[in-house]
């Protein structure tokens, strides 16, 4: 039987490191693989040569120097590897701020596009991207006009294109699997940083930006006589500017334990830890609150409604960006360990009964098999570029 070749485009690396990533690794490693193959393109910089994935394919791609041109060249070059190189029956772009090379990409394929959030809409004040913010919202016209099918992990963003460009956008969430907290060495991990097993607060992030909201988390925390240890996990080397602030915020009482790449471990940190801060001010759908509650971490959020469609009743929630009530809230959750079990008791059970992948990879595999269904999923080239449905 023919194999159908699926080349995904928008991520930078394998494994993942966070974000988008992690949720193509989740496909590409559950979908079928005795009908579908997975090719991936990945960022030559961030996985060399000597790095494999077992059953997938990787196309590294050398990409320019520039915080504003590594990812956008990343996926140009991609794109334009696949139009004269590639041979697949489908392409899956992911991130609608990718799709600015669907115009090429449409000249020979069918593509099933993939929102993960919409960076036009962070929070300006609190965004990396300066004078490059107000082009992201140009890619949602190619993501809406030229995409076969698009989904979106959020479901507050498929009903905002919906109502915008009058097109269909299917919700398909982020999924959870059954974690392994490695407990062990997370408690050596802890004793390496002076911590005690709940006997601190945690924040993670794969990548420490702004919008993730750790300088919340360390402004309340000032503002608290409570001796109170917090945990902060994640890359800071992507907005310097943004590292500098956070250190100037910290105290005595604030570990940065830098990335954590073993998932094992930093579930194990966040199982031992006695309350979860997440902070963030835009998310389209974040797996680490699906990860928290299943590992029965109690847990404060902001209010964003990304974060209250994931759980609606299930989470203390503070106003985003409110440092003052993250205070309030945090000061709550301390003194009311009870009443935040028993939130953590219901977070657990919607997780588990809500979100799960192989629900998720299964629709996946229906609109692969959907656009692939002819005897060549690919797209003639006409003259003028496929108008998307």
């Amino acid at each position: 039987m023919h194999k159908k070749k699926i080349a995904f485009i928008g991520i930078k690396s394998l494994p993942a490191k966070a974000g988008v990533d992690a949720v193509v690794e989740k496909i590409v490693n559950r979908f079928d693989r005795e009908r579908f193959e997975p090719i991936v393109y990945v960022s030559k910089a961030e996985v060399p040569p000597e790095v494999n994935y077992p059953g997938v394919r990787l196309v590294r791609i050398t990409t320019l120097p520039g915080k504003y041109f590594r990812a956008t060249s990343l996926f140009l070059f991609a794109a334009l590897h696949a139009l004269f190189r590639g041979d697949y029956d489908l392409i899956n772009v992911h991130s609608v701020e990718t799709c600015f090379v669907l115009p090429i990409l449409r000249l020979r394929y069918r593509v099933v596009s993939t929102a993960h959030g919409l960076l036009s809409q962070e929070p300006a004040e609190l965004s990396k991207w300066g004078w490059a913010r107000p082009l992201l919202r140009l890619t949602e016209v190619p993501f809406m006009s030229l995409s076969n099918a698009r989904t979106s992990v959020s479901k507050p963003d498929k009903i905002y294109l919906e109502s915008r460009y009058n097109k269909p956008v299917e919700y398909l969430p982020i999924g959870i699997d059954e974690l392994k907290p490695d407990v062990q060495r997370a408690r050596d991990f802890l004793a390496g940083h002076g911590l005690e097993p709940n006997g601190y607060m945690i924040f993670t992030a794969g990548r420490v930006v702004p919008r993730k909201g750790a300088h919340f988390v360390l402004e309340a925390l000032q503002g608290m006589d409570e001796n109170e240890k917090l945990l902060i996990l994640g890359d800071t080397s992507h907005v310097p500017e943004y590292t500098r602030q956070l250190n100037e915020l910290a105290d005595e009482r604030t570990v940065f334990g830098g990335f954590i790449a073993d998932k094992s471990l930093l579930f194990g940190l966040v199982y031992l830890s006695k309350l979860f801060v997440f902070p963030t001010t835009y998310e389209a759908m974040a797996a680490t609150l699906l990860e928290v509650a299943a590992l029965r971490t109690p847990l404060i959020a902001s209010d964003i409604p990304e974060n209250r469609e994931v759980l609606p009743d299930q989470a203390t929630f503070f106003k985003s960006a409110d440092v003052a009530d993250l205070r309030t809230k945090l000061r709550w959750a301390l003194a009311h360990p009870e009443e935040l079990k028993g939130l953590t008791d219901r977070a657990y059970q919607w997780v588990s009964e809500n979100y799960r992948w192989p629900v998720v990879i299964g629709r996946y595999e229906q609109l692969y098999d959907q656009w692939t269904g002819g005897a060549d999923g690919r797209t003639a080239l006409r003259g003028t570029v496929a108008g998307g449905e």
